[in-house]
């Protein structure tokens, strides 16, 4: 398999994974031959690149860290409560959220994550602009999960609890006027003004409208917050920002620099935690953000990069000890002639090899 950019992808190509719309039905499945059509559509609803089958790339494998039928099913449940949400009286005294099914997403979550032991997210997730929203709230859960069940620290029902919470730390959104959640361009100081109230307006839902835990209903307050205090909507510091939204604004920040949006292009997965860094101990808890990045791919399988000696290789597989050292395929030699045999080379023991850059 390997990831490719649309304006490279060719008709007639074979589409190595599946693609879902925003209510989590399947557009195409993984197989599907790719038209001319296909690729027009699919970039009119703002995906830049796609998996996909091809020679040679036949053994690279692209592993979800929970099964597509739990992403899905979540997608389409976070997609329900928004609509939910949305269909309520602003001032009413109740919610009606499928506590149940909720629940349950979140369940899968956990136990897919729980019972696949230490892995690394060595996906690209790819968003369109129509399905970001909800695939985004399933993401946050998911990276949050990812670093959370992997600590150790915390108890079946804690992270149970805590998959909820991050899958609905976004639900104060759905009272924000769609014409702010989705403008393209910088919100004017009344527009993230009004932007911001999303976080009470999620705790409000949560809390006090559907009745769930006061720990769930922090995160949708608190994901907002800095580590040192310059967060909103109160400006809490360090332990006074609950641990579930500490783990939560790391993954609530670093999904969209990773996704497509309609004013601008995904950043690598390298370059994205980079720019986390820049917040280490300011915007992010140090010690969450240890956690976070040890289980997030710098280089995700099936991604074509550069090395330093100009050759073109493709990322086989990570090397979970050391992340920005992958096994690679040598695909072409340094001026660019394509190899009639492809051989490997593992970074991790062949130190004289680095990772230059990334092709799109």
């Amino acid at each position: 398999m390997r990831l490719i950019s649309l304006n490279s992808l060719e008709a007639g190509k074979t589409l190595g994974r599946p693609i879902y719309n925003e209510k989590g039905a399947l557009l195409l499945r993984a197989g599907a031959t790719v038209s001319t059509r296909y690729i027009r559509h699919l970039k009119e609803m703002g995906y830049t690149s796609v998996y996909v089958q091809e020679k040679g790339y036949e053994d690279i494998e692209v592993k979800d860290v929970i099964s597509e039928k739990t992403r899905m099913e979540a997608v389409a449940t976070i997609s329900e409560t928004f609509d939910a949400v949305r269909a309520s009286d602003t001032r009413s005294d109740k919610v009606a959220l499928d506590r149940q099914k909720i629940s349950g997403v979140a369940n899968k979550i956990v136990d897919d994550l729980v019972g696949a032991g230490d892995q690394i997210m060595d996906l690209v997730d790819l968003k369109s602009f129509d399905n970001y929203t909800f695939l985004h709230s399933v993401n946050v859960s998911v990276l949050t999960m990812l670093t959370a069940v992997n600590t150790g620290e915390f108890t079946t029902l804690e992270l149970r609890d805590m998959a909820i919470a991050a899958l609905l730390h976004d639900i104060g959104m759905a009272h924000i006027p769609i014409e702010i959640v989705q403008k393209k361009g910088k919100l004017n100081p009344e527009e993230f003004a009004r932007m911001k109230k999303h976080t009470k307006i999620g705790y409000e839902i949560l809390l006090h409208k559907s009745s769930m835990k006061p720990q769930i209903a922090n995160v949708a307050l608190q994901h907002h917050e800095c580590f040192n205090g310059t967060g909103y909507p109160n400006g809490l510091t360090d332990e006074k920002i609950h641990i579930w939204s500490r783990y939560t604004t790391l993954a609530d920040v670093y999904d969209p620099l990773t996704s497509d949006r309609s004013y601008k292009r995904r950043l690598p997965p390298l370059v994205a935690l980079e720019y986390l860094e820049l917040g280490r101990g300011t915007l992010f808890d140090p010690d969450c953000m240890d956690d976070f990045i040890s289980h997030i791919a710098h280089y995700p399988a099936a991604s074509t990069v550069v090395l330093n000696t100009g050759e073109i290789s493709v990322v086989v597989a990570n090397n979970t000890r050391q992340l920005d050292r992958p096994l690679v395929r040598v695909l072409t030699t340094p001026d660019g002639k394509d190899l009639d045999k492809p051989f490997e080379i593992d970074l991790a023991k062949q130190s004289e090899y680095s990772i230059k850059s990334v092709q799109d």
